[in-house]
This record gives structure tokens, C-alpha cells and sequence, in this order.
């Protein structure tokens, strides 16, 4: 077990445990010291394997339950397992391939584990070495689709890991004794051509097919590599110095590195919140630890935000009292001024609140006792209208307190066509006030008819007490004087059948009343 701790591209230590009692002490007063920092776990073992498996195209819990079954058939014997898609098929039968991997000796990392619960330490995950190593592919640059990339952790094994258009597909870690002695460059290709017939045999590429070989080694064994691959005409070899990637992706170290983990390493601080083998057990306080995190933050952004609204409304009343002072200020100003003027005008005897309540009480009279003739009077020529035969000569409207007034009383006089006068007074509280109409007029083209005449002057008087719209209706004058103590003389039969007109017309006068109704509110 190595322990890195970074600093963004910056490796500020690496300690180093061994797999004993004494080691797993030093690790778990290691972790005691972090403070409950969060950590994620980078396995690179022999025990991971890697299988390819086609399954219908499915989403949801489907696709869960038969990725499940293939878990339980290939690894059954532990719970650290993860998949990823590959490809999907689209010609014919759609199909999606779907790369299963699983640690089949979960006991290597359980010791480890315990501590990390032990602790209580965060762990975000535990990532698998060759699935990280898919973004090396990018920088390569490879030529060909299949890439076989060979990478050293340990001196002890060494890592290749094969991929597919850019998908990681197969990894294998094979055991190698002559890193410090022998010839390390045979057993390197040695060990690729046994993954290329490999490959082969399972249909994954053409034997013809040329393999892009991308070897990551330290400046020992560049030269042997280099040679070496050379004589292999069939492969596309390609040697990177580990120091040249690890100064290519601006890592910062403090001395010359042997192996390629650390490059892997920094590749996996890069990824967070990616996780492959880490289930809810090993991932709990890791959840803690983000609750408490967003916690904190909502905490510190309500107190940030309830102290800018404290910093807003301090500002606001800082303002306020500001406007408040020049208000007063600019109060006395006015105030000052308004003394001035006032004693300088001679007959300023009528204060500010005395013009103001004689301001409000015009208005006041304005609005509810002031009446106008205009509606009265439309009210009266409507109902004429209904009958064509009657002509108006003169039409009298007034005010008065009482309904047999012959005149206006303490009210102005308006004839029709005038406008009324604005200074007419109003009623006393209490006492009603009626508007009072005098029509004169004749009927037109009479013939000496007068018992037409008279139903004329008898309907209009019937329709206007109908329609209850008035308080009063009297006709005042009718085109024959037909009452009790009036007397008639002459022929009438002489003058209708002679068709001579009459000497006298039909005119007649009514009055009408109304009572205004005042809104004193």
C-alpha cells in the first residue's frame, strides 16, 4: 500500500505500508492523522479480471437485472464489481457490448478496508488502474484502432491493458523478474506477442491486423526497449519515457521516477467523484462527509447572505435618516419663508387650515348640491317625442323647496339654451330640494279637431304618470277649456265641414316635478 498525497499537480509525499501487522498499525495511525480528510483507493492487481458480454439493448431496472446475472456467473465469490459500456450494435439484432470487471480475491484489499471504517475515513471510491489509464489513449495518438498499453507500477509485474477504438477491453498483469536483472526487454515483447495470439484466438482482432504498442518505461530500460522493438517489423512500437509524460502533464516531483504509478495516481486525483468497485458499505462516511460539506456551505451562504441584507438594510437606514435630516431642513427652509410672507401681506387674516376647509366645502358643493337641468331635461323631451304632433314653444326650468313654487327659490332661473349660473345656493340641511319644468306648446297642423286634441294632451299625461319618473304631472292648459265653470260657444259642424281653419290653436302647457335627490356623503 502506498499513501500519495497531492496538491494539485504537486505529489507532496508518499509513504509506504506493508501488507503486515506492523504495516497495518502504521496505516491506520496514518489515516487517525488526516483529520477525516476524504481518500480514494487505486487498486493495480493480478486478482482483477476483465470480460466482454453482449446483451440485448436495454435501459433501466432491465438492463440492471441481466448485468446482475452476468456478475453472478463470473463473479460470484465477491461483492467489488462494476461494468461499462463498450459499443452498441445497430445492424441487425441490436446488441450493446458491455465490459464486466471484478476483483475475484477481495481479501488483498479487506484488511485495508477495515481500517478505512475503522477511522471513519471518507473513502469516495476505488478506482481500477486500467480503466483510468483510457485517457493516456488520447494523448498517444495511435494509429491503428487495437492499442496494447504496457506500463510498469511495481518491479515485480507488469501491467497491459488492451484498447478498441479508445474502450479499454482486456487487461492483464503479468509477473516479470528482470526489471533489475536480465533482459527485460525479450520478456516485455515476449509477454505482448502472448497477448497478441491472445487476442487472436478470441476474435478480437485479424491476425494480420497491426497492433499499436505503447510502452511506458523508466530511462534504464528506453534504450533495450528501443532496439529491441525495432526488430519486430509487425508491431507499431512506440517507447515513452515515464519522466517525459509525467513533464508533459506538468506533474511536479522532486526526483526521477522509476515506475508509472505516479502518473496513474495523478490521473485518479483527477476524478473525485468516479468510482468502480466501492459499494454504499465502504462509501458511508464518504456520504457523511459530503452531507456535513453541503451543510456548512448552506450555512455559511445563509450567514453571508443574512449579513448582506444586514449590510443592505443598515445602508437603507443610514439613507433614511439622511433624507430625514434634509427633509426637515428643507421643512424649516419653507416654513421660515412662509412666515416671512405671511407677515408682510396685510390682510393675511384667513389661516392655512380655515382656506383648506373652504376649499374642501366647494368642492364639496360641487360635487352633490349643485344640480344640473341637463338630465331633466332630456328626460322631458324624450317623453314628447313619443308623440309627433306636439310642438314646444317654451320650456322653463328652476329649483325650489317646494312643489307648488311658481318661481325659483333661492335657486338660479336656467331657460333652455342657457347655461345655468355657478353661484346658485343650495338648500338648508333638512329641507328638500325640487326641480320644476313648464312646457309650453300647440299641436301642429290642427283642424279644428278638439276632441283629437284633447286625448293628444290626455295620453302624454297618462304615459309621464306611468312612468313614474316625475313627482308631479299637471297640465296646466288644454287646447279647450273644458272645465265646469268655463262656457263654449259656436258651430262646431260649420267649421269641420266647411274646412276653414280655426281662429284659434291647439296649445296647451304642462308642469312637471321632480325631486332632487342629494348625496350628502
Amino acid at each position: 500500500m502506498v499513501a500519495q498525497e497531492w496538491a494539485g499537480r504537486r505529489l507532496k509525499s508518499s509513504i509506504y505500508f506493508e501488507p503486515d501487522e506492523t504495516g497495518l498499525e502504521l496505516f491506520e495511525a496514518y489515516l487517525r492523522s488526516l483529520k477525516k480528510e476524504p481518500v480514494r483507493m487505486l487498486v493495480d492487481l493480478i486478482e482483477e479480471e476483465f470480460r466482454q458480454v453482449k446483451i440485448p439493448v436495454l435501459r433501466g431496472n432491465d438492463r440492471k437485472v441481466i448485468i446482475k446475472r452476468n456478475f453472478n456467473k463470473f463473479f460470484r465469490n465477491t461483492k467489488f464489481n462494476f461494468s461499462k459500456s463498450i459499443s452498441v450494435t445497430k445492424k441487425g439484432r441490436k446488441e450493446e457490448k458491455v465490459l464486466i470487471a471484478g476483483l475475484t480475491n477481495p481479501d488483498l484489499i479487506k484488511p485495508w478496508l477495515d481500517i478505512i471504517e475503522q477511522t471513519k475515513t471518507p473513502l469516495s471510491g476505488i478506482l481500477s488502474l486500467p480503466v483510468i489509464s483510457e485517457s493516456l489513449i488520447s494523448t498517444f495518438k495511435p494509429e491503428h484502432p487495437c492499442v496494447i498499453v504496457v506500463s510498469q507500477q511495481v518491479p515485480s509485474n507488469l501491467r497491459q491493458s488492451v484498447f478498441v477504438n479508445g474502450k479499454l477491453i482486456l487487461s492483464r498483469l503479468v509477473p516479470i523478474a528482470s526489471f533489475y536483472q536480465g533482459d527485460y526487454a525479450a520478456d516485455v515483447i515476449r509477454d505482448i506477442e502472448g497477448t497478441q495470439r491472445y487476442l487472436v484466438s478470441q476474435r478480437i482482432i485479424d491476425r494480420s491486423e497491426v497492433l499499436s504498442i505503447q510502452i511506458i518505461c523508466n530511462k534504464r530500460h528506453y534504450d533495450q526497449l528501443t532496439e529491441k522493438s525495432a526488430e519486430k517489423s509487425y508491431f507499431d512500437f512506440h517507447i515513452h519515457n515515464i519522466n517525459d509524460l509525467i513533464e508533459q502533464e506538468k506533474i511536479e516531483v522532486e526526483e526521477a521516477q522509476e515506475f508509472s504509478s505516479i502518473l496513474f495516481c495523478h490521473k485518479a486525483t483527477q476524478k473525485p467523484l468516479i468510482n468502480h468497485y466501492a459499494k454504499g458499505r465502504e462509501q458511508k462516511y464518504f456520504h457523511h462527509y459530503l452531507t456535513s460539506l453541503i451543510t456548512r456551505f448552506g450555512a455559511v451562504s445563509m450567514m453571508a447572505i443574512s449579513f448582506g441584507l444586514f449590510l443592505f438594510f443598515l445602508l437603507n437606514a443610514f439613507h433614511y435618516q439622511n433624507v430625514t435630516r434634509e427633509m426637515s431642513q428643507l421643512e424649516q427652509k419653507y416654513q421660515a419663508k412662509f412666515n416671512r410672507l405671511n407677515q408682510q401681506k396685510v390682510d393675511a387674516s384667513t389661516s392655512t387650515i380655515n382656506m383648506k376647509n373652504v376649499v374642501q366645502t366647494v368642492e364639496k358643493l360641487n360635487k352633490h348640491y349643485l344640480h344640473r337641468p341637463e338630465s331633466m331635461l332630456a328626460m322631458v323631451s324624450q317623453d314628447i317625442s313619443l308623440f309627433p304632433d306636439m310642438r314646444v314653444t317654451s320650456l322653463n326650468w328652476y329649483l325650489a323647496t317646494s312643489v307648488t313654487a311658481a318661481k325659483a327659490d333661492a335657486q338660479s332661473k336656467v331657460e333652455k339654451g342657457k347655461k345655468r349660473s355657478r353661484n346658485r345656493k343650495t338648500t338648508k340641511r333638512g329641507k328638500k330640494l325640487f326641480e320644476i319644468v313648464n312646457v309650453d306648446g300647440h299641436l301642429l297642423n290642427f283642424d279644428g279637431d278638439y276632441r283629437y286634441a284633447l286625448s293628444q294632451i290626455d295620453d302624454i299625461e297618462d304615459s309621464m304618470k306611468v312612468s313614474q319618473k316625475y313627482d308631479q304631472v299637471a297640465i296646466t292648459r288644454r287646447p279647450l277649456n273644458i272645465e265646469s265653470n268655463e262656457s263654449i260657444s259656436g258651430d262646431a259642424n260649420r267649421l269641420v265641414n266647411s274646412g276653414l281653419q280655426p281662429d284659434k290653436a291647439a296649445e296647451f302647457s304642462f308642469r312637471l316635478v321632480r325631486e332632487v335627490k342629494l348625496n350628502e356623503n
